[in-house]
């Protein structure tokens, strides 16, 4: 049904459209989660970079709620474009599309740029949706993005949205949602440098400053989501399991 509606508004102009489906999204989202925000109090007032797991496509639209009334751009996969849901649900926020695991270093730079005009952007640095909802290794660009910018950084932690909207790998454009509880984590706001001492010595001083960024996003999940960024004693703890709290999900929104 869902699936429909949304076929029938990507016939509207481009304003009216955008407005419209964000009024869907957001009875969407009021009827069927409940929503936990912990920490605005560490949103800087200043342009920042927030960093966050990524679970769902229904992730963008989540935080898109948890941060208003602050306006913030997303770097979000090209592929998003290729169903009609998926792409009216990019319209229906500011995106920056990237090609991940490409050599195309333009969207990192519009993110840049977009930063430095004073506009917040957010980045998912693992640059795609985690099929295990444990965290998977972040990708370089994250840390070129906020080297280049030298905004402070924000870690975000998101659990939740992967029992709302579960990854249907068979057809992404017709990806069904269930009544869950989200929450959204902000954690305290750290700069680059900071990081300079762990990735120093590293073979590859890039992808350890990514990986720093990341272990901050890590300790604000619990631990069955912390996935590479575990630590050892976690790994040990914690048994190979389906995604995290989908055994025992609701009959989908149809």
């Amino acid at each position: 049904m869902i699936h429909h509606v949304f076929s029938l508004l990507s016939l509207l102009p481009a304003g009216p459209r955008r407005a419209a489906v964000r009024k869907l999204m957001d009875t969407l989202w009021n009827l069927r989660t409940t929503t936990e925000v912990v920490g605005r109090e560490n949103l800087p007032d200043e342009p920042c970079l927030f960093i966050c797991n990524h679970l769902s496509n229904a992730d963008g639209f989540t935080l898109d709620r948890a941060l208003r009334p602050r306006p913030v751009f997303f770097l979000a996969g090209i592929k998003l474009q290729g169903t009609v849901m998926t792409r009216l649900g990019t319209e229906a926020v500011n995106t920056i599309f990237i090609r991940p695991n490409s050599a195309d270093i333009e969207p990192l730079k519009r993110a840049v740029e977009t930063l430095k005009a004073g506009h917040p952007v957010l980045i998912f640095p693992e640059g795609g949706r985690s099929r295990t909802g444990a965290l998977m290794r972040a990708k370089k660009g994250a840390s070129l993005i906020a080297r280049r910018a030298g905004v402070p950084v924000v870690p975000v932690a998101l659990t939740g949205t992967e029992k709302f909207m579960p990854i249907d790998d068979t057809d992404m454009g017709r990806e069904r949602v269930r009544r869950a509880h989200l929450t959204v984590h902000f954690g305290k706001p750290f700069r680059i440098a900071e990081l300079e001492a762990e990735a120093a010595r590293a073979e590859d001083p890039r992808q350890a400053l990514a990986d720093a960024m990341m272990r901050r996003v890590a300790e604000l999940l619990p631990p069955e989501y912390r996935g590479v960024y575990a630590s050892a004693e976690e790994h040990e703890d914690l048994e190979p399991r389906e995604r995290p709290g989908t055994e025992a999900s609701p009959p989908p929104v149809r």
